[in-house]
C-alpha cells in the first residue's frame, strides 16, 4: 500500500519541526550551563585564614588611614587617627567577606598597564597580620566593565607594580569588598555611652552640701535666743532691789 504524497509531506514536516526542538533545547542547555559558571566562582573567599586569625587591620585610602588591633581580651580597639573602642561589626563585615565569598574571578594584565585598572594609584591599600605574625596586603582599584566588581591585587611581590615581568594577575573582588573599606570615620568608631548610674549621683551630693550649710545657721539663731534671758533675768533682779 502506498502512501500519499500529502502524508508524505506532513511525516517529513514533522520530523522536520522536532529536529528543531531538540537543536534549540540542547543550546539552551548549553547556555544556562555556561551563565552558571561565574555564579559558583563568587563564593571564593580572597583568603584562607580564618577570620578570628587577624589581629590587626590598617585601611589607607585618599581620605583617611585607620588603623585597628584586637587587645588582650579579643575585642578590637582603634588606633589611630584616635584611641578607642571599634565598631566591632563593621570590621566583621569586611573580615568576613575577605574569607568567605569576596573573589569573583582573577584576569591577567600587562605590567605596562596598571594604570587602566586603577592600580597605580589604589582606591585603597588594606594591610592585615594574623595571630602568627603573619601578612597580608589587599590592592584596591578601580571597578570592572560591569561596574558591580572591582579589580584587586592580592598579597603583590612588589608595589608599586613595576615593569620587569610582562603579565601580572589581578583579582576581581566583589562590591561588598569595596563597600566594607568605604567608610566614613564614626562609622568605624563604636559608640560609648555615659553611666547612668554616675549623672544621678550628683544631684544627691549637691542636696547634702545644702543640708550641711544650713545646720550652722539654724544653730546660731538658737544661741543667739538662749543669749538673751540672762540680761533680762537680770535687769529684773535690779528693778526688784
Amino acid at each position: 500500500m502506498k502512501l500519499q504524497r500529502s502524508t508524505v509531506i506532513l511525516v517529513a514536516a514533522a520530523l522536520l519541526l522536532g529536529g528543531i526542538v531538540l537543536v534549540t533545547q540542547s543550546r539552551q542547555s548549553d547556555s544556562n550551563s555556561a551563565t552558571t559558571e561565574p555564579s559558583d566562582r563568587t563564593a571564593t573567599p580572597v583568603y584562607e585564614f580564618a577570620e578570628a586569625d587577624v589581629v590587626f587591620l590598617q585601611i589607607a585610602t585618599a581620605a583617611q588611614t585607620v588603623v585597628f588591633e584586637k587587645d588582650a581580651d579579643g575585642f578590637w580597639q582603634m588606633l589611630e587617627p584616635t584611641e578607642q573602642p571599634a565598631e566591632e561589626a563593621a570590621i566583621a563585615f569586611l573580615l568576613s567577606r575577605l574569607v568567605t565569598d569576596g573573589l569573583v574571578n582573577t584576569t591577567t594584565i600587562e605590567a605596562a598597564s596598571p594604570a587602566d585598572f586603577g592600580l597605580d594609584e589604589p582606591f585603597a591599600i588594606v594591610d592585615l597580620t594574623l595571630a602568627d605574625g603573619t601578612t597580608h596586603q589587599l590592592i584596591l582599584g578601580d571597578p570592572d566593565f560591569s561596574g558591580q566588581n572591582y579589580y584587586a591585587l592580592i598579597d603583590p611581590a612588589t608595589f608599586p607594580l613595576t615593569d620587569e615581568v610582562s603579565d601580572i594577575e589581578v583579582a576581581i573582588v566583589g562590591e561588598n569588598i569595596f563597600n566594607g573599606v568605604d567608610r566614613p570615620l564614626e562609622e568605624w568608631q563604636a559608640v560609648v555611652e555615659d553611666s547612668p548610674a554616675e549623672d544621678a549621683s550628683e544631684p544627691d551630693e549637691n542636696s547634702d552640701d545644702t543640708n550641711t550649710n544650713t545646720d550652722p545657721d539654724d544653730g546660731a539663731n538658737t544661741d543667739a535666743g538662749d543669749s538673751e534671758d540672762p540680761r533680762n533675768n537680770a535687769e529684773e533682779s535690779d528693778g526688784d532691789r
